[in-house]
């Protein structure tokens, strides 16, 4: 079977990042799932030092394997036999646990390497966190670590937690409770934060969420928090990965990682805190401006069908909608409720998240009507009215046609309160959800918060609020549509011939940072952009001259590789309509070059090209990405209104559909106001193929604004203006 583009990308992805380390990311993984013996290097005797906590909390949550606590200053430790190394130990550990002081831990994994152990977590902190001297003493650590083959999670970790072998190789306070017993349903989740890792984790275990495999990254002096998702996914047994993100430093490595989740079909949610500073190149662009760092991890997001959280609810919520593995077939939610009121604010919250809530009709509305009283509402949302409380069987009735209607793609329930009933409702519920694939969701509002627990325990997302159930079904319909979207071949590379790369090379050498319009157009004839037919003219005659060859109306403009928004100073004159008008029009702007003493002052005279839509196209360099895309409605507003979508670059075409559809203003792209309907298939390919123009320049260009992209009146798109930035310096790697 031919592979898509997609796929055969993410393939690459994941095929190129072999590790020539002693175990891969995933091994480490399935490692800690089967830990039976480990070593805690430094172990205290006192049980609420963050040194004695790990063997505390292997104990207390029940860890059947071997513990191997190492000091060479005590006979026993917690009870246990002590040992004064490593390499005194009865057998190999599948792990170790390094709680020493930061000057002693590079000894201890070097020691561990020796002994065989290949997977450390370090706990102690002092390194990249504090300054230029902890960096280094990080590099060593990193260093004797790959020579010793020994994988690290950390430093400045608070370590990893396995549920389903009650692997605690952690110290967070939060495992001090007797609210729970970890359970695992197969959620993962990897934190760059100790603290709000341990906190999100104990939140969702004493909500009955099982998220049963941790991962706190602390430094990422080795396995960083990519790795880490891509190998929990390539492990083959977890459902579902969250991520609580700080900082992307491999944007690559978080490509891949997304990339072996959507073939592997594991859903990943993810909530990025902090939102960087964007560098100075952005004021030189409008692109720049639109590309922002949280802008491109949104694309990125978007492009594999990875959700992103907005607050530590959301986050939760998502695992709890993806652990059953159901996915939906559309976006088509009926809802099942005892409050009428209740269904209309559920109807709202669909809307608002892009859901539909379709009305019943004929043969489906007639059955729902047959099962419930007469004065209940069977249109959608379906309100059962308080009959349930006195006859729980209602609700089975209801909610089993609910999953047979053919139009039904998740089915929704909303209850509240009920504690009288809420037993015999919830059996209920579970006996229906258990015979069908579709997704069934409940919103139970009030109450004794017991459904919550006993719905998810069995695998049937349970929420306290109704508006985050439709938050949560939005993201599980995003996905399984990502799921099963399908990308076509990739497109024909663009190659830059010798003599444009000579070019582009003697312009930077002679220090040139902005090419101006006609260079920039040339440039984008490679990737097929139309432009406008203009002239280059140094003089009024010249410019009458080049305006009755293309004919009136034209267009004239400042050419000048020194000035990036003409229009601020004046220097451009749209609709001259005479050669009178032209005159003076290029007296005037040449005027203005003379006064900004520009060299070799020039106008640019372009035909007039009519239409009442304008995009911006651009290209922009972000630090983790790279080269990426940038799409939105353009002219002189476009950094006013960020009404814009990014991707790493290149995109293809279905990519291109996806992003344009998405726009705030996609409707005045098919037709609306009496606008031109644009060609979308046509502007889909041009914004594909300027993407891997994008590529192909990426070691030469830093960014590229095509702005204004106009739609014309016949629908197709033709670039009115054009900016290419150079980079200051040329990237060696991009080049080769």
């Amino acid at each position: 079977m031919t592979q898509t583009y997609g796929e055969e990308q993410a393939q690459h992805m994941i095929t190129n990042n072999a590790s020539d380390r002693s175990l891969t990311p995933s091994e480490v993984v399935s490692l800690c799932l089967s830990a039976s013996a480990i070593a805690i290097v430094g172990a205290s005797d006192d049980g609420t030092k963050a040194s004695g906590r790990t063997q505390r909390y292997l104990r207390k949550y029940g860890f059947t394997g071997d513990i191997f606590p190492v000091n060479p200053n005590r006979d026993t430790v917690q009870g246990l036999p002590a040992y004064g190394s490593v390499d005194e130990l009865p057998r190999v550990p599948d792990l170790a646990v390094i709680v020493l002081p930061a000057a002693a831990v590079e000894a201890a994994v070097r020691d561990c390497g020796a002994a065989g152990i290949k997977f450390a977590v370090v706990f102690a902190s002092g390194y990249a966190e504090v300054g230029d001297e902890g960096a280094a003493q990080q590099d060593r650590l990193a260093a004797t670590a790959a020579a010793a083959g020994v994988r690290l999670l950390g430093p400045n970790s608070v370590g990893a937690v396995f549920a389903s072998n009650a692997l605690t190789a952690a110290f967070m306070t939060g495992l001090d409770q007797d609210r729970f017993a970890l359970a695992d349903h197969q959620i993962a989740f990897v934190s760059q934060s100790g603290a709000m890792g341990g906190f999100i984790l104990n939140m969702a275990q004493s909500a009955g969420l099982g998220i049963g495999r941790f991962f706190s990254t602390g430094n990422e002096a080795d396995l960083g928090l990519p790795e880490l998702i891509e190998g929990l996914v390539l492990e083959g047994s977890t459902r579902c990965v969250l991520a609580y993100v700080e900082g992307v430093r491999d944007g690559n490595a978080l490509e891949r990682a997304l990339a072996a989740a959507r073939l592997a079909k594991v859903p990943v949610g993810l909530m990025k805190v902090g939102r960087s500073e964007r560098g100075a190149a952005a004021a030189a662009s409008h692109t720049g401006a639109l590309a922002g760092s949280d802008e491109v991890l949104d694309g990125v997001l978007a492009r594999f069908g990875a959700q992103r959280a907005d607050d530590v609810e959301h986050l939760l919520d998502i695992g709890a909608v993806f652990a059953p593995g159901k996915r939906a077939s559309g976006k088509r939610v009926s809802i099942v409720t005892l409050s009428g009121g209740a269904g209309v604010l559920m109807t709202d919250a669909a809307e608002d998240y892009g859901l539909e809530v379709p009305a019943w009709e004929g043969e489906w509305r007639d059955r729902m009507a047959g099962i419930l009283p007469p004065f209940a509402s069977v249109m959608n949302p379906i309100d059962t009215t308080g009959a349930i409380a006195a006859d729980p069987s209602l609700l089975t009735r209801a909610l089993q046609v609910c999953v047979e209607h053919p139009e039904t793609d998740v089915a929704v329930i909303l209850l509240g309160n009920l504690e009288a009933s809420e037993d015999v409702l919830c059996a209920e519920i579970i006996d229906v959800a258990e015979r069908t694939e579709k997704p069934v969701v409940v919103a139970w509002v009030g109450g004794s918060g017991r459904p919550q627990r006993v719905l998810g325990a069995a695998g049937i997302p349970t929420f306290p609020d109704p508006v985050r159930a439709m938050r949560a079904v939005a993201a599980l319909v995003d996905w399984s549509e990502a799921e099963a979207r399908h990308e076509p071949p990739a497109p024909e590379r663009v190659r830059l011939s010798p003599e444009m790369l000579d070019r582009l090379d003697r312009a930077h050498a002679a220090g040139k940072r902005i090419l101006d319009e006609s260079e920039s157009k040339e440039l984008l004839s490679l990737c097929g952009m139309p432009t406008t037919r203009e002239a280059v003219a140094r003089s009024a005659e010249e410019a009458v001259s080049a305006a009755e060859r293309l004919g009136f109306p034209v267009v004239l403009k400042l050419l000048s590789d020194a000035v990036e928004h003409k229009s601020d100073i004046g220097g451009v004159r749209l609709g001259l309509g005479s050669p009178q008008d032209v005159t003076a029009a290029a007296s005037e702007v040449l005027a203005i070059a003379e006064s900004l003493q520009l060299e070799d002052p020039a106008v640019v005279v372009q035909e007039s090209a009519s239409g009442s839509t304008e995009l911006i196209l651009g290209m922009s360099t972000d630090p983790s990405f790279g080269p990426v895309t940038v799409v939105g409605m353009g002219g002189i507003f476009a950094e006013i209104f960020s009404d814009a979508r990014t991707r790493p670059a290149p995109v293809t075409e279905s990519e291109a559909e996806q992003m344009l559809e998405s726009l705030k203003g996609a409707p005045l792209l098919k037709g609306a106001r009496g606008r031109a309907h644009a060609d979308i298939g046509e502007l889909a390919k041009l914004i594909a193929r300027f993407s891997e123009l994008s590529v192909a320049l990426a070691g030469r260009v830093a960014s590229i604004d095509v702005n204004p992209l106009l739609i014309d009146d016949s629908g197709s798109p033709v670039a009115l203006d054009a900016v290419v930035t150079l980079r200051a310096e040329l990237d060696a790697g991009e080049l080769a």
